[in-house]
């Protein structure tokens, strides 16, 4: 690796313009003066996963690739990035362990900025700090999203390996992965924010920033937990099959949904058809069912906006258990993804509103479902509401 002094150009200030675009021009050209170019040949780490470092890279020319390891040490590769893109941005938020390891395809030129000289500017420029924290926080927000993408087409080809395994094990496997990648995230931001604020770094409206932040984080981290005391619940054994009162079903099934969220000021309507039949159903399992329904229902509806649940006795023999909501609803085109695991739909620019959970509830309705030969029909109009409706087998 060889070092070049950086003479501040046109170039170069627009190569950090497109690193970081929410950035203004003068913020640019003042985070231009901690940056240095760095030649690497091909085919070398520029930073390995597990060690220490405090620099942030900027790809000028060439390509890398972003490689984690598995627990047997095998590399996954997980993305290639080309001109224009960042890596090491742990090190700006006071992580300083690499999280994954990069290394050059081809000969690359590169843009680093060290943690030190950025703080020194950073310092005196609140917006520069505020701007450019909350880009690495999406930033890596993606990454872990990619990360999580490759481990579960990992997790895919051992599960075809390995077909015997219960189906319930299997699922709770890929949580495990994906939960560590998902808390990373909100966990790092906290830290970041944490220690800037220990290093007085964040006054005034920066420290307000820092805390809602904060506060945001916390609240994800709480309901990803709930989410493990879920899947928790589902603990693999077989199913236990009895006649149930569908009202005795729902009305566990709500109260643990407020429980859960500490919700307990949505209006609830239950209307029951009185010749609904006893349904034949494992009780644990069609619980939390129902409670994935009502407190996805609570959860993406505004404060008070009332849930409505019917039941119904059709005339396929079938008895019907429908969950409607006024809320934020679903495009046609993202419906068919809701039942994968961990799939949630939050776009990155409503972030300001952050739905706590790890998209496994309708996972488990789903499974929980297909145990009692059922099925789960979807109705959604976006900024109308949702409804989800059960179908059991009367007979």
């Amino acid at each position: 690796m060889t070092q070049i002094a950086l003479k501040t150009d046109v170039a170069t200030l627009n190569l950090l313009q497109t690193a970081f675009p929410d950035l203004s021009r003068n913020n640019i050209e003042t985070l231009s003066q901690a940056a240095v170019y760095e030649n690497y040949p091909a085919h070398t780490d520029i930073c390995q996963e597990g060690e220490e470092g405090t620099t942030l890279f900027i790809l000028d020319t060439g390509e890398v690739d972003i490689i984690v390891h598995a627990e047997d040490n095998q590399e996954i590769l997980v993305d290639s990035i080309g001109p224009g893109t960042y890596f090491g941005e742990m090190a700006f938020l006071g992580e300083t362990t690499r999280m994954a390891t990069i290394r050059t395809r081809v000969p690359c030129r590169l843009l680093s900025i060290e943690e030190e000289d950025f703080m020194a500017i950073a310092q005196t420029n609140p917006s520069l700090l505020r701007t450019l924290l909350r880009q690495i926080i999406g930033h890596i927000r993606r990454n872990d999203r990619a990360v999580i993408h490759e481990l579960n087409v990992k997790n895919d080809a051992l599960h075809k390996t390995y077909a015997e395994l219960e189906e319930q094990e299997q699922l709770r496997t890929q949580f495990i992965a994906t939960l560590s990648h998902e808390l990373r995230t909100p966990l790092t931001s906290i830290k970041g924010y944490l220690n800037l604020i220990n290093r007085g770094a964040m006054k005034g409206d920066s420290m307000q920033v820092a805390m809602d932040s904060i506060t945001r984080n916390v609240n994800k981290m709480v309901g990803h937990t709930n989410d493990l005391l879920i899947l928790y619940e589902m603990h693999p054994k077989k199913p236990s099959f009895e006649y149930l009162e569908v009202a005795d079903v729902l009305i566990e099934a709500l109260n643990a949904a407020r429980s859960v969220l500490n919700d307990h000021s949505t209006p609830v309507t239950m209307d029951i058809t009185p010749e609904t039949p006893k349904v034949y159903a494992d009780r644990r399992g069609l619980t939390l069912a129902l409670r994935a329904l009502i407190e996805n229902a609570f959860k993406y509806s505004s404060l008070h906006s009332p849930v409505a649940i019917k039941v119904s006795n059709l005339d396929t023999n079938e008895v019907a258990i429908a969950v409607a909501d006024e809320g934020i609803g679903i495009d046609a085109a993202d419906q068919a993804r809701l039942f994968e695991p961990f799939v949630r739909l939050e776009k990155e620019e409503s972030a300001p509103t952050l739905y706590p959970g790890l998209g496994i509830g309708l996972t488990i309705a789903k499974f929980v479902l297909d145990r009692h030969n059922g099925r789960i029909d979807i109705k959604s109009t976006p900024g109308q509401g949702s409804t989800f409706t059960l179908y059991l087998p009367n007979k």
